[in-house]
């Protein structure tokens, strides 16, 4: 009798745990993704359609920062892209609850004709691809806001930081993530679409 007795009380305390954590998973996951940063909304022209972008939009974001000129960096990060576009497409959130947008640190040399050319080598679809540039001062002031470093030099190269940010609906980030390397080390693009699934699911 002891022995059936230990086995419906260690059944019982299993149950309860399972129940606590379910519960604890389901009504506290988004701790999982605190707010990190609370960046102002900012506006730039979208190179791919030739329009102006307002980023407060209600729909969750990747935001990678870039420049046409990189050697090796921004060309790897913006090819893991290509494959964000296909994961977002097959959950169905691709430009309608989710974007993915790179914003160039060099707009003297990155014109609206230069980043059309270049998003269509990485074939960047508008409709959940944004390619953005704008006044040096206006991108000068995301990068502070979003603590992300780059400096030019008179060579034209860029010195930047590998940081990507994933921004939820009301615009605050809320995870960030690694650009690719020359190393052949990847974006991490499974942990980014769990991030980018929990932010989708939120209401406004």
């Amino acid at each position: 009798m002891k022995r059936n007795s230990y086995m419906t009380v260690g059944l019982t305390v299993a149950m309860l745990v399972a129940i606590g954590v379910a519960s604890y998973f389901f009504f506290f996951k988004e701790e999982d993704l605190p707010v990190i940063q609370e960046p102002t909304p900012f506006t730039l022209t979208n190179a791919l359609d030739g329009q102006s972008y307002d980023s407060d939009n209600g729909k969750v974001k990747i935001v990678t920062f870039f420049y046409t000129n990189c050697p090796d960096i921004c060309p790897l990060t913006l090819r893991d892209f290509m494959k964000l576009e296909q994961e977002l497409k097959a959950n169905g959130l691709y430009g309608t609850d989710v974007e993915l947008v790179a914003i160039t640190v060099d707009p003297e040399v990155d014109t609206v004709p230069v980043l059309e050319n270049y998003g269509a080598a990485f074939q960047a679809e508008p409709t959940g691809w944004k390619m953005l540039t704008g006044d040096k001062a206006d991108i000068d002031r995301i990068t502070r806001q979003l603590q992300f470093y780059y400096s030019k030099a008179n060579s034209g190269l860029v010195t930047h930081a590998t940081t990507m940010y994933i921004i939820d609906r009301e615009h605050d980030v809320r995870a960030v993530a690694q650009m690719a390397t020359a190393g052949e080390k990847p974006v991490d693009i499974e942990t980014i679409m769990d991030d980018v699934l929990v932010l989708a699911a939120e209401k406004e």
